[in-house]
């Protein structure tokens, strides 16, 4: 089996969760014995020879793309990484008054409208988690046979980590964790910071800033808190990256929504205890395994990170995510996607 994996080209500026599912999937897919291509916006799709092309997001940028596959008779499979946390029912009237303003203004398209185009061009879909999929089938109104939820995955080399080379370079203990993008707005930084003024124990953020004026109020206010550190992004493959999540006492999503948290899985299987926001299917990983916070308050931020740094940690949650989300599951339970896709 010949398989192209599409991705935006985004990933190639932020290095975040949907670089790592595409590349860790490829990676075990290989293990199986499957070909996978990393197909270029240079390469003539007519010209290749592949069975079946993997795209990942349901966003704008691959929308051209998605479009040219379906008017070849490409077979697609589509991670969507989408989730809102406006209802199915919200989502699907929106839709329906778009359609009517539509009919005046040709070519004006939501964000829901470009997810619920890509949806219905792929051949098949595959959300890493039952809330995602939901929202498709009664938000986007995408039938439900075309859907095989498919959880993302962990490497199990995060279990291994040892937390001596961060606490040796930085000098900081059982401290709170976050990793991401942290100039998204989603990623809610800036409430983590806010959070973190009442609670007495180190902070450190990995994570790059932009130029942007949320960028900006972030910085400003790290900088006038003494117990907040800021480390730059590190490549996901860095041994510091890896040590710094066996290091924290606490690691911390307080985004606006999660499909669910690569990282957090990572630093799960690390050892760190977990508080995640609860928004996006979260609580389908961590069960109660994890606190989960309302991101849209600092009081409930603050609470949960203080009863996490009272907590001790245990090997549970990282057993649970060691026992169903290695990528070598995820790449079998792919293979099965692609092989029914195939021979249907």
């Amino acid at each position: 089996m010949k398989v192209g994996f599409i991705a935006p080209q985004s990933i190639a500026a932020v290095n975040g969760g949907v670089r790592t599912q595409a590349l860790m999937t490829a990676q075990h897919l290989k293990n199986l014995g499957v070909e996978v291509v990393l197909v270029s916006p240079w390469d003539q799709l007519n010209e290749l020879d592949i069975d079946l092309y993997h795209v990942f997001s349901a966003s704008i940028e691959n929308i051209g793309i998605l479009r040219q596959l379906n008017a070849l008779d490409k077979k697609i499979v589509l991670s969507p990484v989408m989730y809102s946390n406006r209802s199915s029912s919200t989502v699907k009237s929106i839709l329906k008054g778009e359609n009517l303003v539509g009919k005046l203004h040709e070519g004006m398209f939501s964000e829901f409208r470009i997810k619920q185009q890509a949806c219905t061009l792929a051949t098949h879909l595959v959300p890493n988690t039952l809330a995602e999929a939901s929202l498709i089938i009664e938000g986007l109104s995408i039938p439900s046979h075309k859907i095989d939820p498919i959880p993302n995955g962990v490497e199990e080399r995060f279990k291994d980590a040892s937390l001596t080379l961060f606490e040796d370079t930085y000098g900081i203990k059982d401290f709170i964790l976050f990793v991401g993008h942290a100039s998204s707005k989603r990623k809610n930084v800036y409430s983590l910071l806010e959070a973190s003024k009442s609670i007495n124990h180190p902070v450190v953020i990995i994570g790059s800033f932009d130029q942007s004026e949320y960028s900006k109020q972030c910085t400003q206010l790290a900088e006038s808190l003494a117990h907040v550190t800021i480390i730059d992004a590190l490549p996901h493959d860095s041994e510091m990256l890896a040590s710094a999540y066996a290091a924290c006492k606490t690691f911390v999503l307080p985004s606006l929504f999660e499909t669910p948290g690569i990282a957090a899985m990572e630093a799960a299987l690390a050892g760190a205890n977990i508080v995640i926001t609860e928004k996006g299917g979260t609580q389908e990983y961590f069960k109660d395994f994890a606190i989960y916070i309302d991101p849209t308050s600092t009081s409930s931020i603050s609470e949960a990170l203080e009863s996490s740094q009272m907590k001790g940690k245990n090997n549970q949650l990282r057993d649970h995510i060691q026992s169903r989300y290695l990528w070598s599951e995820v790449a079998k339970q792919t293979l099965t996607v692609y092989q029914k896709v195939l021979n249907s």
